[in-house]
C-alpha cells in the first residue's frame, strides 16, 4: 500500500510538471507564430488585409484537423465514382471553408479565391506546419509521461522480483533456522527417553531425567506455537477481532501478569500508565501479545540489577506505548534486521530461550491494527523525556 502511494505521488508530481512545461513551451510557441508567422503570412499571402485576432491553441488544434478531414475527403473524391462523388465534394468545401474561416473570418474568402493553386498550396503547408509545431509540446510531453510511467513501473516489477527472491531466501533460512531449534531438544528427548525405556538410569536420577523431557517438549511446544501464530497472521484468511478496548487497563494488565518474572529476574520495575480511559478499537488479544512479548525480552536479555520501564504517553494526535530498559545496546548491524524472523542468531537462541519469532509476530500484529513499532535507542532516545535516561525502548505508536 505504501508502495502504491508513493507512485501515485510520483506520477501526479511528473504530470504537473510535464503538463506546465508543455503550456509554456506551448505559449511560447503561439507567441511566436502570432507575433512573427502570422505576420508574414498576411504580408506575403493577403496583402492590405489587417487581422486583429491572435491566435489560440485550441484554434490552432481544430485547424489541424479541419485541414487533415479536407485533405482525406478530397483525396476520397478523386478516386470514388462520379455518381456519389457530388454529396463528398459538398463536404470537402464546406470543411475547407471551415478551415479557411479559421485563418480568415467570414466575408474574406474572396481574398483566398485570388490565390493561384501553388499559394494556396504553399498556404495549407504553412499552416499544417503551425499545427504541428503548436501540437509538438503535447506530443513529446505525452511521450516522455509515457516512458517515465513504463520505466517506473519497470522498477516497481523489478523490486517485486527481487522482493520475492529475498522473501524465498529468508523463509529457507527460517526452515533451517527451525530445523535447528527443533532438532536439539528432540535429540535430547530421545535419548533420554531411550535410557529411561533402556532401565540405564537409577532411581535416583529417574526424576532429573523427566524433568529435563519436560522442560525439552515445553520448549519445543513453544517453537512449534510461535511459528504456527507466525504462519495463521501471514494467511489471508486471519483477520483480526477489533472490539473497543482499554488500552491503558490493557497495558495494566499485561504489566501486572509478568511483575514476577520481572522481580524474580532480579530486575527493576517502573510503571508510568495515566489512571483513566482510553478506549481504541483493537483486537485484545493479539494487542496482549505483542505487549507482553515486549516485556518478555526485557526480562529475559537484560541482567540483574537492570531497569525497566513501561510508560504509556498520550500526545496531541497519537499515543505511545514504551518499554524501555538499561540494557546492553544492540548493534546497529542487528537492529536493523531486528524485526525479521530468527534475527537473533544461534547463541541467542541457545543461551536466553529466544526463537526470533517474537518480535516478527509483535511487528505483523501491530501493523495489521494500522499502528506502528520501532526500536529506539541512545542517544535518539533522549527526546523521549519519560525515557531519557534509558539506553533503548521499543516503542508503538498509535494514531489517534
Amino acid at each position: 500500500m505504501e508502495q502504491e502511494k508513493k507512485l501515485q505521488f510520483f506520477l501526479i508530481r511528473k504530470f504537473i510538471i510535464t503538463l506546465i512545461l508543455v503550456s509554456v513551451v506551448d505559449y511560447g510557441i503561439l507567441w511566436f507564430v502570432n507575433h512573427h508567422i502570422m505576420p508574414f503570412i498576411l504580408r506575403e499571402f493577403f496583402p492590405g488585409y489587417e487581422r486583429a485576432e491572435l491566435i489560440n491553441g485550441g484554434t490552432v488544434i481544430l485547424l489541424l484537423i479541419l485541414v487533415i478531414a479536407a485533405l482525406i475527403i478530397g483525396f476520397i473524391n478523386m478516386i470514388i465514382p462520379s455518381q456519389i462523388s457530388r454529396p463528398v465534394s459538398w463536404l470537402s468545401g464546406v470543411l475547407q471553408e471551415k478551415s479557411s474561416n479559421t485563418v480568415v473570418p467570414s466575408g474574406g474568402n474572396d481574398i483566398l479565391d485570388g490565390l493561384s493553386g501553388m499559394q494556396q498550396f504553399v498556404l495549407v503547408m504553412i499552416i499544417i506546419g503551425i499545427s504541428l509545431l503548436v501540437v509538438m509540446p503535447y506530443v513529446l510531453g505525452a511521450i516522455y509521461f509515457t516512458r517515465i510511467t513504463v520505466k517506473e513501473f519497470n522498477k516497481i516489477a523489478e523490486a517485486r522480483v527481487n522482493a520475492r527472491k529475498e522473501f524465498e531466501r529468508r523463509r529457507n533460512l527460517m526452515l533451517s533456522d527451525i530445523a535447528h531449534d527443533l532438532r536439539t531438544p528432540i535429540t535430547t528427548v530421545a535419548g533420554y527417553s531411550k535410557a529411561l525405556s533402556d532401565g540405564m538410569v537409577s532411581e535416583e536420577r529417574k526424576q532429573e531425567y523427566l524433568d529435563a523431557i519436560m522442560v525439552k517438549s515445553v520448549r519445543m511446544n513453544e517453537l512449534i506455537q510461535l511459528l504456527f501464530d507466525y504462519v495463521k497472521l501471514d494467511s489471508e484468511g486471519f483477520i483480526l477481532n477489533k472490539q473497543p478496548v482499554d488500552i491503558y487497563e490493557l497495558v495494566r494488565e499485561c504489566t501486572a501478569l509478568q511483575y514476577s518474572d520481572i522481580e524474580d529476574a532480579g530486575l527493576e520495575l517502573s510503571v508510568d500508565i495515566p489512571e483513566e480511559s482510553l478506549k481504541l478499537s483493537a483486537d485484545k488479544i493479539q494487542l496482549s501479545r505483542v505487549i507482553t512479548n515486549l516485556i518478555t525480552n526485557a526480562v529475559k536479555h537484560n541482567q540483574k540489577g537492570d531497569k525497566i520501564a513501561l510508560v504509556v504517553k498520550r500526545e496531541e494526535d497519537r499515543l505511545l506505548i514504551m518499554v524501555a530498559d538499561t540494557g546492553r545496546r544492540i548493534p546497529d548491524e542487528k537492529a536493523e534486521h531486528l524485526f525479521e524472523p530468527f534475527m537473533m542468531g544461534d547463541e541467542s537462541r541457545n543461551s536466553k530461550g529466544g526463537t526470533g519469532l517474537g518480535l516478527s509476530i509483535a511487528k505483523k500484529i501491530v501493523e495489521m491494527h494500522g499502528y506502528t513499532i520501532r526500536l529506539v535507542q541512545q542517544p535518539d532516545i533522549v527526546r523521549y523525556k519519560p525515557v531519557e535516561k534509558y539506553v533503548k525502548m521499543f516503542m508503538i505508536t498509535i494514531k489517534l
